[in-house]
């Protein structure tokens, strides 16, 4: 019983500790969701490091339950010591709270960190299948059942720590439970008889460490570690409160007088800012002739909703998706800060901006949108041809629309460049008329009436005396120079300059992957620009199109020369299977992201239902298995249904994308989702015992073949989410992607009927 407890705990602690380590790892990497791509394939390609070391070497370990006990005491202090880790990475790179992450600290960060945790969790994973040997006396059943037991443990830990842990316990807190239940099962694999002396002392070590940690925690110990990591983590700032809602991490600090808002470590707003709230402002409501009907997404809460108040407007709807950051506002900005949102004019929305406007019914004067660059999916979705169009839908006949965007004033970059041209030219596609405001900040008009945008700033300014607005930063001498000839003639020509740069979809997120070049040349990492600019959509294509044929044609050779042929054509499938799994799981949460805009909220139960679907095709093979024969035969069936899953997905994104209707919307992110999540595990699970079953020849290679095959899955599951983030998406965008899984998958099928074919010859 002790052994099948520590196996369920072993899926119990990874899935949790995953959830966790993921929603740290993310607030620091500043929500950007490449980086669950970069966590995913480092916690994977780790953990199959674990499994194969496991089955390489601890076959020839006589104690093996000691060995297993030794593990999870280990693995319960590196669960904490990692938290610690990831909190002081920007201080390890030297970035100041706040600042952004490249891309090469994230991947270091993410490899290093999550290493001693995975390794010791796959190591585990198989050790323990060399011990529950004792236990059966078929082999494939003793690997299809530790397989389970760890797949049930996942998707419990995963439901727990979703819907209890990070809700009211802190980062830190969690981690010592995690690490109390490993110490507490790993005194009960000690209670054995006949121990000697070295055995009984460690287990009274144990227990010692046991009711300290407890004890810790009793008295709020973990917790206070857990303040003081996070006041080291924001070392500079005054932290007044650090929340986790159901969208992200919320945190407000102070330094002197002024107050910032971060989101998963995203800078939101400062206030005071008087510059970036007037400018936001007043360059788009000066443009309009009379501007009374206005809609606002984000920034309401940094001083544009005062601004906008300075004009007679009608109604002002203020959308913001997380009512946390308006309480935390209510909570500590000064009440002259806060009294806008009061005004009886000022509706506030806590609602998706899309999904608003999606349904609006109302017609707006002007739509801004104060968000920031589209550095995550959850941004990017309000810079695509998809949601202009729907923005263009809500303006009334003369109607602005308006958004900024990082930029320079005096040097645009190449990279740069093609950044805000997808943007522009994705403006240009749905509005007849555009205007860019040029500077560190370019502000983006854009209007589906000729002859309202004007860049003339004297006209400008004669509407700001006619409506008397006390104005420190827009006035004369500033529009003078942001309006300048030169200077919009130098930026209008770069965005109008003819290249190969792609629009921005939401299915095909371009300027997400423009995004991520400009980035990687400002923060100084060539390389990884060298890369992301190698790469290109026919490449891509053609890069899997090449790996198809490779893998029918090696096979052709091997099925001529091996009449077992099939044992390895299972094993590739292995290989595919992980890779398709976790690509899939990567689609989905990115799209989910895209259609909905809070994956941070359902990440967790979107892994639990993913894993739940694991230990359900897992344990109904198992059981299968025992009644029939025909392993090869089930498993091509499964692989022929990754095939048409991955030319199925598509289709439901389409039509959850494109409806407007909230019961549409509600069963999307509460029942399709997750079913799609479930059936992606449920297929691989049902693979992985079916491979063991045609690989294994006898009952001792067990642990050997389970981490043969075990590390198999995973570095494929590596593959998947490292390609899938950083050029599946980005460059092929979300059909192709699917399209490009099914074309894998398909040649990995036609492997599998030659292979029976010669079996059966």
């Amino acid at each position: 019983m002790a052994i099948v407890s520590s196996i369920f705990l072993i899926g119990f602690t990874a899935m949790a500790a995953q959830i966790v380590i993921m929603r740290e790892l993310l607030i620091v990497f500043n929500g950007n969701e490449i980086s669950i791509g970069f966590i995913l394939g480092s916690w994977l390609i780790w953990g199959a490091v674990g499994c194969w070391v496991s089955g390489k070497f601890a076959k020839k370990v006589k104690s093996k339950l000691d060995l297993f006990s030794i593990c999870q005491l280990i693995l319960s202090f590196f669960l904490v010591l990692s938290i610690l880790a990831i909190r002081s990475i920007k201080h390890y790179f030297n970035l100041a709270p706040g600042e952004i992450v490249g891309f090469m600290p994230m991947i270091i960060s993410s490899f290093f960190i999550l290493a001693p945790i995975c390794v010791l969790l796959g190591f585990m994973l198989s050790l323990s299948c060399l011990i529950y040997n004792a236990k059966s006396n078929e082999a494939p059943k003793t690997i299809g059942m530790v397989y389970c037991l760890e797949s049930i443990g996942a998707m419990l830990g995963g439901m727990l720590s979703s819907f209890v842990f990070i809700r009211f316990l802190s980062a830190v807190t969690i981690s010592v439970i995690l690490g109390l239940l490993n110490i507490f099962v790993a005194i009960c694999l000690q209670r054995r008889p006949k121990k000697s002396r070295k055995g009984a002392l460690f287990t009274g070590v144990l227990m010692v460490i046991f009711f300290v940690a407890f004890a810790l925690w009793s008295f709020g110990g973990w917790d206070n570690l857990d303040a003081y990591s996070r006041k080291k983590q924001w070392q500079g700032y005054q932290i007044l409160e650090a929340r986790n809602s159901i969208y992200g991490n919320i945190m407000v600090t102070k330094r002197g007088s002024q107050y910032s808002f971060f989101d998963n470590g995203l800078h939101l707003y400062s206030v005071p800012d008087k510059l970036t709230s007037e400018e936001a402002v007043h360059f788009v409501l000066l443009e309009h002739n009379n501007p009374q009907d206005l809609l606002l997404i984000g920034g309401g809460v940094g001083g544009l909703i005062g601004e906008m108040l300075k004009y007679p407007v009608k109604n002002i709807d203020y959308l913001e998706l997380d009512p946390v950051i308006i309480a935390l506002a209510e909570k500590f900005l000064p009440s002259k800060d806060y009294e806008p949102l009061r005004n009886p004019k000022v509706s506030i929305f806590n609602l998706d901006g899309r999904f608003f406007i999606k349904n609006a019914h109302k017609k707006y004067d002007c739509v801004i949108t104060h968000l920031g660059d589209p550095y995550t999916a959850q941004v990017n979705r309000y810079y695509t041809v998809e949601f202009f169009k729907e923005v263009k839908r809500v303006l009334a006949v003369g109607g602005i629309f308006s958004f900024a965007l990082n930029s320079s004033e005096n040097y645009i970059s190449p990279e740069l460049g093609e950044y805000l041209r997808s943007v522009y030219l994705g403006l240009k596609k749905v509005f007849k008329d555009v205007l860019v405001i040029p500077g560190d900040t370019a502000y983006f008009l854009a209007c589906d009436k000729v002859g309202i945008l004007t860049n003339n700033y004297n006209i400008l300014m004669e509407r700001a005396k006619e409506r008397n607005l006390d104005l420190k930063y827009v006035r004369e001498y500033y529009l003078f120079s942001k309006l300048s000839p030169q200077l919009l003639a130098y930026t209008e020509g770069l965005l109008r300059e003819k290249g190969q740069v792609k629009l921005n979809y939401d299915f095909k997120p371009s300027t997400y992957y423009y995004n991520m070049t400009f980035w990687a040349a400002r923060l100084g990492e060539p390389d990884f620009k060298k890369m992301l600019k190698a790469v290109s959509f026919e490449k891509v294509l053609n890069t899997v199109f090449g790996i198809c044929v490779l893998i029918i044609f090696s096979s052709l050779i091997g099925i001529r020369k091996n009449k077992d042929f099939y044992k390895q054509a299972s094993l590739m499938l292995l290989l595919v299977s992980g890779f398709s799994a976790m690509a899939m799981q990567i689609i989905l949460l990115l799209t989910f992201q895209i259609i909905y805009g809070y994956v941070f909220y359902k990440i967790g139960f979107l892994l639990t239902i993913f894993m739940a679907g694991l230990a359900g095709g897992s344990f109904w093979m198992i059981t299968l298995l025992k009644e029939r024969k025909g392993a090869l035969n089930i498993l091509m069936r499964s692989n022929f249904l990754f095939c048409i899953l991955s030319l199925v997905l598509p289709v439901f994104f389409f039509w959850l994308l494109a409806s407007n209707k909230e019961i549409v919307s509600c069963l999307g992110a509460n029942v399709i989702f997750p079913l799609l999540s479930g059936i992606v595990g449920l297929l691989a699970g049902v693979q992985f015992p079916l491979v063991n079953k045609i690989y294994l020849d006898n009952f001792e290679d067990a642990g050997q073949v389970f981490g043969l095959t075990y590390g198999i899955d995973l570095l494929g599951s590596c593959f998947g989410a490292f390609l899938t983030g950083i050029f599946l998406i980005p460059i092929l965008g979300i059909n192709w992607s699917c399209l490009a899984i099914g074309l894998v998958n398909f040649s990995i099928f036609t492997v599998l009927i030659l292979s029976r074919h010669r079996k059966l010859v």
